[in-house]
């Protein structure tokens, strides 16, 4: 991991993703519609304005005891982070949900209780785990020297005296534990750097993932003479970004597509906080181009700021487009749930009806309902003998979009 902290932002009550993405994106996503049937608009996820305290909800709902993260101590269960976690909200919820078979096995084994959650706490737990890769590798000093001597950086400037004069000395960032404030300082001075570098002749470095990282790294161990004082950067707000986003001119040119920034919802987003910060700086000479073209000024991000804007990016692929209530119909009967349950045309036996129930009003509550009853589903399906019935992603948007429709479409 960085050495990014997940230190607690006081004075703030979460207000949740108000659209996820303002102006005509919001109203873009809102009327997606998945091939095979209309469904209702999902509605965007409430996120933690901390991702990281769902590590709390891990620990003590036991998952730590099976599961390591990113590359850490593992137990019977895999090492979560490192790419395991991608898609959609409800991508996640269907993981758990396939894995229910093993994993009450083994709860059953260590005499532990099935851990239960609600409705917000499965949206932490889950939000928890989508987050372990924004938090990316340790950065390592060695290839930062290289990266620092092959991107040029030594033309103008110097770390702790040693180097170019043009730019400012390196060392004044070596207080700053987190990559994040070296892509805030580079981007801040985004402009002016630029301007210098075509005067000269210089092509604009390309970072690849993991460079800024290295870059830190090698700039802390090259300057500093002693010990030192770190200040520690929060992991990002989300919830925040959005604002971020909205306010510093993005909506101007990555909205809808057509416009002359790419659309996002269509970019890989799901890679470490410093990989999407080295993404941003790659495309500063084009961005820069044509903000001046438009009239725009370049935006000013404080650290906390790029943090915020960073985490908004990273979880933009979290939230579920709307699933088609055709399909959700023949997963219901498909997947037996119909046996036991009634939908919105069938009559089940066993469990609750379905149709319009608390448990179909948010993908949350609809992962958390699963969750808390699987062990009672568990014992009545495999005692039948039938096979567990995995889902996908998908499947649970068509559930959603069948179990949940639209006020009078029946």
């Amino acid at each position: 991991m960085t050495s990014v902290e997940a230190s607690r932002r006081p004075g703030e009550a979460p207000r949740g993703w108000r659209h996820w993405m303002a102006g005509g994106l919001a109203a873009s996503l809102a009327t997606v519609v998945a091939a095979g049937g209309a469904g209702q608009p999902v509605a965007a996820p409430t996120l933690p304005d901390n991702p990281l305290h769902g590590r709390l909800l891990f620990e003590d709902k036991h998952c730590s005891q099976c599961h390591g993260l990113a590359g850490g101590r593992s137990g019977v269960g895999p090492s979560l982070g490192e790419g395991r976690f991608r898609g959609s909200f409800l991508d996640l919820g269907a993981a758990m949900w396939n894995h229910v078979p093993g994993m009450s096995g083994q709860f059953e084994g260590k005499e532990l209780a099935w851990p239960q959650l609600t409705e917000a706490e499965a949206m932490e737990l889950t939000s928890f785990l989508y987050f372990i890769d924004y938090l990316g590798r340790p950065g390592d000093a060695a290839a930062g020297r290289r990266i620092f001597a092959s991107r040029g950086c030594p033309t103008c400037h110097a770390v702790g005296g040693r180097g170019g004069t043009r730019g400012p000395d390196l060392a004044g960032l070596t207080g700053f534990a987190s990559p994040l404030f070296v892509a805030q300082a580079i981007w801040n001075h985004g402009p002016s750097m630029l301007g210098s570098m075509q005067r000269a002749g210089m092509a604009p470095p390309v970072l690849k993932e993991g460079d800024l990282g290295d870059l830190s790294a090698f700039i802390r161990q090259a300057a500093e003479s002693g010990p030192r004082e770190r200040l520690l950067l929060s992991p990002g707000n989300p919830n925040r970004g959005q604002a971020v986003y909205e306010t510093r001119g993005c909506l101007s040119c990555h909205a809808l597509p057509g416009h002359s920034g790419p659309d996002l919802r269509r970019t890989d987003l799901h890679r470490s906080a410093e990989a999407i910060a080295a993404t941003m700086w790659n495309h500063a000479l084009g961005m820069n181009a044509s903000m001046v073209r438009q009239g725009i000024a370049w935006p000013q991000l404080t650290a906390e700021e790029l943090a915020d804007l960073v985490a908004f990016l990273y979880y933009l692929p979290f939230a579920d487009p709307p699933g088609s209530a055709q399909r959700g119909a023949e997963v219901f009967v498909g997947r037996a749930c119909a046996s036991c349950h009634s939908g919105a045309k069938t009559s089940g036996q066993r469990g609750p009806d379905l149709a319009g129930s608390p448990a179909t009003q948010s993908p949350a509550a609809l992962v958390a309902a699963m969750w808390n009853h699987a062990p009672v589903m568990k014992t009545a399906i495999l005692s039948e003998g039938r096979p567990w019935p995995e889902l996908s992603g998908q499947n649970l948007r068509d559930l959603l979009a069948y179990l949940r429709p639209l006020p009078g479409a029946r």
